[in-house]
Parts: C-alpha cells; structure tokens; sequence
C-alpha cells in the first residue's frame, strides 16, 4: 500500500514542528517509523491496540467511512496528545490532519475538518506533496 502525503499533512507536520510538538528523536524513532507501517495495511500488531488506532468518529459518535486516527501519548516537552488523521480508500493510506488533541472539541473540530479532506480526495481535489 501507497502512503500519501497530502498538502494537508505536510503543513500540519510543519506546524506542529514550529510548536515544537514533538522532537527529531520522537519524530525519527517513533512517528515517523509507526507511519511507515501503514505500508504493509494496518495489520501490524500496533494497530490492534485502541490507544494506538482507532476510527475517527463525528460528533455524533459515528465511525466516519474510511476515517481513522493514529494517536501517539506523551509526546514532545509538552507530553501532548499527537494525533494524525488517516483515510484509507483507493487501496492508498491517506495522510491527513496531523493535530495536538487538547479537548475533545478540539478533536471532534479536527475530524470535521478530516471528514471534507476524505471528501476531497474521494474527488481527486487534493494536492500530494510525496509519498513514503
């Protein structure tokens, strides 16, 4: 499976690394190697734990269709709660919304946000900025 990074990705990874979100070393020996796994599907061990990966859900509670999310604990100076939204459709993972979840509104506002990109994608209005 292809691993997409779309616009939306790369400026959230952009943004988070100004906010100093994560570290390089979190970044290289963590995220950055759990992301690669989408290569092989989400059939890694790691994607069986819930605290790991899960679907992304509305505010209604509902599993958005091709929706999931990538949850990393502890992360960076600040151990915040790293989240990145990822679609997979097309046989290609898509990787979405990279965001800090600080509430529950604030991911509920992100999965909104995620649910218009699968949208998009399922259109092929997206720019891709590479693949892994």
């Amino acid at each position: 499976m292809h691993i997409v990074i779309t616009e939306w990705a790369l400026q959230a990874y952009l943004d988070l690394k100004a906010q100093q979100a994560f570290t390089d070393q979190e970044y290289w020996s963590t995220i950055r190697p759990d992301v690669e796994l989408l290569r092989g599907g989400p059939t890694a061990p790691q994607f069986s734990s819930g605290g790991f990966w899960g679907p992304a859900t509305d505010l209604s509670g509902n599993a958005v269709p091709d929706g999931f999310k990538m949850k990393w604990h502890n992360v960076g100076s600040g151990r915040v709660q790293l989240r990145l939204c990822v679609g997979l459709l097309l046989g290609q993972a898509y990787l979405c919304r990279a965001f800090v979840k600080d509430s529950d509104s604030t991911d509920k506002r992100e999965v909104a946000k995620f649910k218009s990109h699968l949208k998009y994608i399922r259109q092929g209005q997206f720019i891709e900025r590479g693949r892994l």
